[in-house]
């Protein structure tokens, strides 16, 4: 207590106001302490218990864990052990970058980073998440599963894809040997009802839809935005070149041009035409020389077969529609394999996000032909590609820029396609008149591929198959129920 009114000194006033200054200075620093303890500095802490992928496996079942992650338990794991060395190697480059970016201030050699209190994500988790999403799964839904960060799920995508594209083992390049060529146009052979034999790959482009780019991010690749908007789709996007073999894995992939380019130009422009022109193809033994199929996007070339035009309901070009029919037998294969590239993969179905860039895109579009083709070669695709889950479906059909649907309207086509997509540079609006006078100038004195093939359907007797009305194929099935009864 303070002294009484009656005996305050001078003394008295500076004690107590000293008592008052201190008891300010006291309550000050207590309220300051409760406030910090109210409001604590930096991201709330959330413990969350990991779930490895023999956990998820044990929840799912075989069936529906080879929808979600789009092939089978045994062979996720031998992608693993493909992949392992590799996501070590880009996990490191990935750290030691981003220590160098901040300045070098991290311990030098032997830093270590601090632990994680949740724990160590580990490369099996990562690699589950990247499928996930490459499947077309929602990073919310992906981050809940594995009891993970939002950010951790982006940044296991991008370990992954970069794994995928330094791995060799899942190098994609068209091959060089006889042996591999002769190997793929047996196939097609089998394949063919006139037994078509110097078919070494079917070729066709597709488009990989983007949202409209930047400026910025339009003259970092040295284009403007306009080369990116394919008019026929109303898209903008890449367009994606690539052959395929008769079973639908991809054997060359080139990404290079905008949605506006034709794939004639797009062609020319891949390292394949390079290697083409310089003699890739070889003569097989007593046969004549192996060429691609192509529609009528490309030209006609001693390396690549392509149909006629305009001979659709002409009776005066039957012969040539015949030839155009069982050309089309072939040909329908990379649609085919675009068709179950897209099923497989569900993020192709919309457009790719804003943040991404376009060097980005082509990176996550090579990683994904390469894991089809795996997954095609772990016969996944022996009884076709599985179904996705309700939840991916849901998400994909419910994207905010919209998606693209999967239809079937070709008689040879035995998958799904996403037509929405495809058929985007059938034109030669940037082909240059001079360009196509060389090229009839430099093949008027060959004998192209195409005469060769078109000769044979014509001395074969081979003709197009009648098309069956309604009425026909009704009296056919009902010719067909009463023989087996």
């Amino acid at each position: 207590m303070l002294p009484s009114a009656h005996f305050v000194t001078q003394d008295d006033l500076v004690v107590s106001g000293g008592l008052i200054v201190e008891a300010a200075v006291a309550a000050a620093t207590a309220a300051s302490n409760q406030k910090k303890k109210t409001r604590p500095r930096g991201r709330f802490f959330h413990r969350r218990p990991r779930h490895s992928i023999h956990d998820v496996h044990t929840w799912m079942g075989p069936s529906i864990f080879r929808c979600a992650f789009r092939m089978t338990y045994d062979s996720f794991w031998r992608l693993y052990d493909l992949l392992f060395p590799h996501i070590i190697s880009v996990m490191e480059r990935s750290s030691r970058v981003y220590y160098h970016q901040r300045g070098g201030r991290c311990g030098g050699k032997n830093y270590l980073p601090p632990p994680v209190r949740n724990g160590p994500i580990s490369l099996s988790m990562r690699l589950g998440m990247a499928l996930r999403y490459f499947a077309g799964g929602s990073s919310c839904d992906i981050m809940c599963v594995f009891c993970v960060s939002y950010s951790e799920v982006l940044k296991s995508v991008w370990i992954i894809v970069d794994a995928v594209n330094v791995c060799p083992e899942l190098l994609i390049s068209y091959p060089s040997s006889l042996e591999e060529q002769r190997r793929i146009a047996t196939e097609f052979e089998a394949a063919s009802t006139p037994k078509i034999r110097n078919c070494a790959g079917a070729i066709d482009g597709i488009l990989i839809w983007i949202l409209k780019p930047s400026l910025k991010e339009a003259k970092s690749v040295g284009v403007d935005q306009r080369k990116f908007l394919c008019g026929r789709k109303h898209k903008f996007g890449l367009n994606c070149q690539a052959v395929s073999d008769c079973r639908g894995r991809i054997l060359d992939i080139s990404i290079k041009f905008g949605g506006s380019s034709s794939d004639c130009l797009a062609f020319e422009g891949s390292e394949l035409y390079h290697r083409l022109e310089n003699g890739l193809l070889l003569h097989d033994d007593g046969n004549d020389r192996f060429v691609l199929f192509g529609d009528n996007a490309y030209l006609n070339t001693p390396f690549m077969a392509t149909p006629f035009t305009n001979v659709s309901g002409d009776a005066n070009r039957a012969a040539e529609d015949s030839y155009n029919f069982y050309h089309s037998q072939l040909r329908i294969r990379v649609e085919c394999a675009f068709g179950m590239l897209v099923q497989r993969w569900g993020i192709l179905r919309t457009a790719m996000p804003r943040n991404i860039r376009i060097q980005k895109v082509t990176a996550l579009v090579t990683a994904l032909a390469k894991l089809h083709n795996f997954c095609i070669s772990e016969a996944d695709g022996v009884d076709g590609v599985p179904a996705l889950l309700n939840r991916d479906t849901h998400h994909i059909t419910n994207n905010i820029h919209g998606h693209v649907g999967l239809g079937n309207d070709n008689i040879h086509q035995n998958t799904v396609v996403p037509t929405d997509l495809m058929h985007l540079g059938e034109h030669f609006g940037d082909v240059t008149y001079n360009i196509m006078q060389h090229h009839r100038a430099q093949n008027r004195k060959i004998e192209l591929p195409r005469t060769k093939l078109f000769n044979m359907i014509v001395d074969g007797h081979w003709e197009r198959p009648t098309r069956l009305t309604d009425y026909d194929r009704r009296r056919r099935s009902l010719s067909v129920n009463k023989t087996n009864m």
